[in-house]
């Protein structure tokens, strides 16, 4: 049996990915392109096609998600991945929305550590304008902008999934979930009153 080579890394997975995909070799034709890890569709570094132009990773931490189809289970696998080394996240499976969001808060947690602590907000994207992301961004740590550190917004629904970055978002918007509202302290001493 052969043992085929495994990179590490998400530039070197969507390289592979790619190789895999237009095959030459026999050996590579024995592997199934969606079985191998890549950056997933929709994520930095993971459009359709290969890198192109920017052949030069970032200079800081990048976060991108990587994933690969498993044939005979019902879900698709998840991880985290950085652009410019060779981290990778743990595996996640399970309900797709649950281990999707988990492998991008885990690429988050190794580019951006302390991305909790951002300001959050209720505005989604599309209504965001660049006053009010000037805003939001001022409470930031120097250079975390320019280096696309995530919007932080206040999810809808409970499985309501982070987004990735696109043309009028250029980074990624993370959906967490609002902390559980305290009981009125001025009611109840209110009441004492009367």
């Amino acid at each position: 049996m052969t043992t085929l080579y495994e990179p590490v890394g998400a530039r070197a997975r969507q390289s592979y990915y790619w190789r895999v995909r237009n095959a030459r070799t026999r050996a590579l034709q024995a592997v199934h392109a969606c079985e191998t890890w890549h950056i997933h569709h929709g994520h930095p570094g993971g459009a359709y096609s290969d890198f192109g132009h920017d052949l030069t990773p970032p200079h800081h931490h990048s976060p991108t998600l990587l994933s690969r189809r498993t044939y005979g289970r019902g879900d698709n696998q998840y991880r985290g991945g950085c652009l410019s080394c060779e981290w990778e996240g743990d595996i996640t499976t399970g309900p797709g929305r649950e281990a999707f969001n988990t492998a991008v808060t885990g690429a988050h947690d190794h580019a951006f550590p302390g991305w909790r602590l951002l300001p959050t907000t209720s505005h989604r994207a599309e209504a965001w304008d660049q006053l009010l992301w000037a805003q939001i961004s001022a409470g930031y740590p120097r250079g975390w902008v320019e280096a696309g550190a995530p919007l932080v917004v206040w999810r809808h629904r409970r499985n309501d999934l982070h987004q990735p970055p696109y043309r009028r978002r250029p980074r990624y918007e993370l959906r967490v979930a609002k902390p559980p509202r305290q009981p009125s302290t001025t009611a109840g001493g209110q009441a004492e009153l009367f």
